[in-house]
């Protein structure tokens, strides 16, 4: 009888024994690796993430941020002197920016992606993304459709500045008929460019039509370029 009860409590010493070795038993070490690795790989993928949307947001404000002011005068002369003038200008760092000005009254004719912005003829005061453009063409209407010609006029929009870019003088010496492109015979126009300075009478213009601004007004007149031939 004593045997038994000896046999019968070695048998749970046993057993109890393995019991415990497997509960204070470590995590096998590949579950631990592969934990550290995971987390390893999370850091590294979030801070790219974190750049990019720290730059967009930089882009964004900048964009937001760089407008200016100009201002100046046209003349048109001769076959340009219409009831309608269309001005096309270009930023020349950024596709996206690209104006009409419309001096005088017709319809809208808007060419995609093209912002028209209408003006008066005489004084015109436009807000523009900043940096640098060119007054790239001028068309005028002839008959039922419009003839455009190429100008190469360049000027600088400054951020949070007004800049005063001068006179634009164009006279139209005569009418002409351009033979190639669609359509084959299309209606022209020759014409002289001459960029003045009327600074005094700017200022003027400029104080009358903005009382309240007191920022002052940078002179920095547009340039006329040769246009370049393809």
């Amino acid at each position: 009888m004593k045997v038994k009860k000896f046999f019968y409590l070695a048998l749970v010493i046993i057993f109890s024994g393995c019991a415990t070795a497997k509960e204070v038993q470590p995590p096998q070490e590949p579950i631990r690796i592969l934990e550290e690795e995971e987390v390893q790989v999370k850091e590294v993928s979030s801070a790219p993430e974190s750049e990019e949307r720290t730059e967009e947001d930089s882009s964004e404000a900048e964009e937001i941020q760089t407008q200016g002011i100009v201002f100046a005068k046209t003349e048109f002369e001769g076959v340009l002197k219409t009831n309608f003038v269309r001005l096309f200008l270009e930023h020349q760092e950024n596709e996206k920016n690209k104006f009409q000005l419309h001096f005088g009254e017709k319809e809208t004719q808007q060419i995609f992606p093209w912002e028209v912005k209408r003006v008066e003829p005489g004084y015109f005061f436009i807000e523009l993304p900043s940096g640098p453009y060119t007054m790239s063409a001028v068309s005028i209407p002839v008959g039922t459709t419009m003839a455009s010609e190429e100008m190469n006029i360049t000027f600088e929009v400054v951020p949070d500045e007004v800049v005063y870019l001068g006179t634009l003088r164009m006279v139209g010496t005569k009418e002409k008929i351009k033979l190639g492109g669609v359509p084959v015979i299309k209606p022209g126009f020759e014409f002289n460019i001459e960029i003045l300075n009327e600074e005094d009478q700017g200022l003027v213009a400029f104080e009358q039509n903005y009382p309240d601004v007191t920022k002052k007004v940078i002179i920095q007149l547009m340039q006329q370029n040769p246009i370049s031939v393809p």
